[in-house]
């Protein structure tokens, strides 16, 4: 019986080659990356049709006349966000290639480690169909609404730009599934890691109530010896989440400005929009459909976001963890008080930390800030056009 999640990932493997996001190879059976001529000559190709595409496009964006009924503000706010998702990919494939070796070195490290811990692929299975979901939903409902609203006035030229802009937006939104992908191999290693500290916790407790020797001290030594193993692979998926970190470093401050700039963009478009056609061209359907496009990109945000976060909380429950070791009555074993020393001093020493481009520190106490920064421009565009709508009618009389 075929796995849907290890489907889920072949499928977006295949995609990526065919658009050229990857330039190099993964053998789908062993989780292998490496470098080919074949994948590195149609990435060549690919990454230049697609720019050579995206440049032709821009210089005319036909399809904005479409929308000058949403007044000059819709314009200018389309005009940036395609700006920003223009130089989010040219910048994302140029970093692909000049990260290609790291990037090929951090997938095989993942895959080293998945094939030492096997469990770990159950705690990918909800974050992958979350993320599908997420991801499938909008751009099914986006290609939706543009046919329904440009249908009237679709010629060839309108359609080749139509194509154009969604596949730009599909370039952008596939680099950001593999960002979220990598997060989420380092998030459940860790939470795997932590189950494996929690039963070492227990077995250790239970001990204390044990009163032949020499089965305290064969089963102290084996403790030991998972306790090491478990420090030595929280030091080697530091390792990567740092090489991680320094693979997606522009495209993560790429992914942040798309980001923002999106999500403004929305709820003002969503506001002026439904403003302006609700009597009009609009239909109750189209409403509801349009917002139900808005809410699960919303919630393809969070689940990206929430993942880091996740990463974030995970590290943090681990060195918690380990500061409940030094509850454990001492003279229990002398190799196993010096393991776990090791290994919380390892973590003091380390603190895992997820930054965008060295700019800022990802915290949940910078989210919000991020937030209430979002809510505040968005309100910031509505009042301004509500303003001019205002004055603009005061004019005309």
């Amino acid at each position: 019986m075929v796995d849907p999640v290890q489907l889920i990932l072949r499928i977006a493997y295949y995609y990526s080659r065919v658009l050229g996001v990857l330039n190099f190879e993964i053998n789908v059976e062993t989780g292998l990356a490496r470098i080919t001529s074949r994948a590195s000559i149609y990435a060549i190709l690919a990454n230049g049709l697609v720019v050579i595409l995206l440049i032709s496009i821009s210089n005319g964006l036909r399809v904005m006349r479409l929308f000058t009924q949403a007044g000059h503000m819709h314009e200018y706010l389309y005009l940036v966000v395609h700006g920003v998702r223009f130089t989010s990919l040219v910048a994302t494939l140029f970093n692909r290639w000049w990260q290609r070796r790291r990037l090929i070195q951090l997938v095989n490290g993942l895959r080293r480690l998945a094939i030492r811990k096997p469990n770990v692929m159950r705690f990918w299975r909800r974050g992958i169909i979350y993320k599908t979901i997420t991801y499938l939903l909008p751009e099914i409902v986006q290609v939706v609404l543009t046919l329904m609203y440009l249908w009237p006035y679709l010629t060839s030229g309108l359609a080749l730009d139509s194509v154009g802009l969604y596949l730009l937006a599909i370039l952008v939104n596939l680099t950001v599934t593999h960002y979220f992908f990598a997060v989420l191999n380092v998030h459940s290693h860790y939470a795997l890691l932590n189950q494996e500290i929690e039963s070492v916790f227990a077995e250790i407790c239970s001990l204390e109530h044990v009163h032949r020797r020499a089965t305290v001290m064969s089963k102290c030594c084996s403790l030991a010896d998972q306790l090491e193993g478990i420090a030595l692979t929280q030091s080697e998926l530091q390792s990567l989440s740092e090489t991680m970190l320094q693979t997606f470093e522009i495209q993560g401050l790429c992914i942040f400005i798309h980001t923002y700039t999106t999500i403004v963009t929305a709820i003002y478009y969503m506001f002026s929009t439904i403003k302006q056609n609700i009597d009009k061209e609009w239909n109750f359907f189209f409403i509801f459909v349009y917002i139900f496009q808005v809410f699960f990109y919303f919630a393809d945000c969070l689940v990206t976001i929430s993942n880091v976060l996740f990463v974030l909380d995970n590290h943090s429950k681990m060195v918690e963890l380990m500061e409940h070791f030094s509850t454990i009555s001492p003279g229990l074993d002398e190799r196993l008080e010096t393991v776990i020393e090791s290994f919380q001093l390892q973590l003091k020493r380390n603190p895992l930390k997820i930054s965008i481009l060295g700019l800022y520190n990802v915290e949940r106490s910078n989210v919000m800030s991020i937030i209430s920064s979002l809510v505040i421009n968005s309100l910031v565009l509505i009042q301004y056009d509500l303003q001019y709508k205002i004055v603009s009618k005061e004019l005309s009389l």
